[in-house]
């Protein structure tokens, strides 16, 4: 029975980080590797493809899918229907690729829009690539959400529509509300991005200035729907983070809320405020009530939880004491590596202390320009500033997709040492935590951490280590 083939090796720390040799140069040169080595079998964990590889197959004209976290098999008979591929996000092109390779022209039509620089050399042969921008929306965007919007509603009943939708896809595939402009989205976006709002809180914005946000692409095929998903979310709930092709929760009411929290209104464009204020009840998003009968069945392939369970074990392998110390980390990014800084020195010798979550970054003049910093990096900058000198202690934070905000770096790797180098080079770490630039800062020290994108996007994840007596 064919299945997909798994076709990748698995990374060493040396290939998975494409400065490897520059971040265990100094420091803590010892802490830094095991971190480095660490993380690595942490993001293996949590590889789509290889989770896609383990859960779908081929049985003649049955496509089953297990779910990994149940057991639970899901048959689709493939014969009298056709088979769509809509998707989105940072984690969504390998998975295309390897359904490419496994349903060929059983594929009637399909695209997925990833971030600009993921599409691979090998472009599947069934499904179309478009490449557009995050975080924030451009006219690719635009393009590729109304891509999505045109298969799914060349389906019919009898019709199964697979979805790979992830994290990123908010800004990847857009397709703005009647009567609200590209460019009001993308002023709304960054807002939004830049309030200091939660992932959950900005989603329940967007999704109701939206026409296939909120399961409104479910809603626009009327077909079964598969879904295949990572999660970048707190807690895993699929309606913020699949929230293209499942149910919502989410309400017109939810989304005020958050405008008025943290005083969006003044600032808004006047089409976005209209529809928020305006909007009946037959504008909101797709209830469940609308897909009965299993037509939308969601595998979450990998997940936070996987990645620090993962992270964890390797930290016993390597002789630590791994600890999983929280999968739910979120609030202001500089505030968290500060929390991970104290709880290193509260712990035992030979620690390692793993926790995911989501951080933001307030900005109070409005939304950083490009290439500033991201949150991953702000915890490291902040984190090196509260490790005491002389305790061997490390600590890496990372977002997991490679991709920290709107830079190229996936975060920062500090040490007990950082501090020191970083007054001998006359980096002023304070000043760039207040004004937000930690990018330049762990530049100047050697410290960015480089991935190129990862494949996979389950939040970030920080590791903090701390050596024996």
């Amino acid at each position: 029975m064919p299945g997909i083939a798994a076709d990748h090796h698995l990374l060493t720390a040396r290939e998975r980080f494409l400065n490897y040799e520059r971040l265990v140069s100094h420091g803590r040169m010892g802490l830094r590797r095991d971190a480095l080595a660490i993380a690595t079998a942490a993001l293996a964990a949590v590889d789509p493809v290889r989770a896609l590889h383990r859960s779908v197959r081929l049985d003649g004209t049955t496509l089953l899918a297990a779910d990994p976290a149940t057991g639970v098999a899901y048959p689709f008979e493939l014969a009298g229907g056709r088979v769509f591929v809509v998707g989105a996000g940072k984690a969504s092109v390998g998975m295309a690729a390897a359904l490419d390779d496994l349903l060929g022209e059983r594929i009637a039509d399909g695209a997925v829009v990833v971030k600009r620089g993921q599409a691979p050399a090998r472009l599947p042969g069934h499904i179309e690539i478009i490449e557009a921008a995050h975080p924030v929306p451009d006219e690719e965007s635009l393009r590729g959400g109304l891509r999505l919007l045109s298969i799914a509603e060349q389906a019919r009943p009898n019709d199964l529509l697979l979805a790979l939708v992830t994290g990123g896809s908010s800004s990847l595939a857009v397709v703005p509300a009647e009567g609200i402009s590209l460019e009001d989205k993308i002023l709304t976006n960054r807002l939004l991005l830049a309030s200091g709002a939660d992932i959950v809180a900005i989603n329940n914005v967007r999704k109701h200035i939206s026409r296939i946000k909120g399961g409104l692409l479910a809603r626009a095929a009327g077909c079964r729907v598969l879904n295949f998903t990572v999660s970048d979310v707190v807690g895993d709930p699929p309606d913020y983070f699949t929230d293209l092709t499942v149910s919502d929760r989410s309400t017109f009411a939810m989304a005020r809320d958050v405008c008025e929290r943290f005083r969006l209104w003044d600032r808004l464009p006047p089409s976005v405020v209209e529809r928020l204020l305006r909007a009946g009840p037959d504008q909101e998003t797709a209830r469940a009530h609308e897909f009965r009968g299993g037509q939308i069945v969601t595998i979450v392939l990998a997940n936070a939880a996987l990645m620090c369970e993962a992270a964890a074990r390797e930290a016993d392998r390597l002789g630590y004491a791994g600890t999983i110390v929280s999968l739910a980390v979120e609030g202001e990014a500089a505030q968290a590596g500060r929390r991970l800084a104290a709880g290193l020195k509260a712990a035992g010798p030979s620690a390692a202390l793993v926790e995911s979550g989501e951080n933001t970054v307030s900005f109070e003049a409005g939304p950083a320009d490009e290439g500033l910093g991201g949150p991953s990096q702000e915890a490291a900058l902040a984190a090196a500033a509260d490790l005491a000198p002389g305790q061997a202690a490390c600590i890496l934070c990372l977002d997991s997709d490679g991709s920290d905000g709107p830079t190229d770096a996936a975060g920062g790797l500090v040490d007990d040492l950082s501090a020191a180098a970083a007054a001998s080079r006359r980096v002023d770490a304070p000043a760039a935590l207040a004004g937000h630039t930690s990018y330049a800062a762990l530049a100047a020290l050697d410290d960015l951490v480089f991935t190129g994108a990862t494949g996979t996007n389950v939040n970030d994840l920080k590791i903090a280590l701390k050596g024996p007596e």
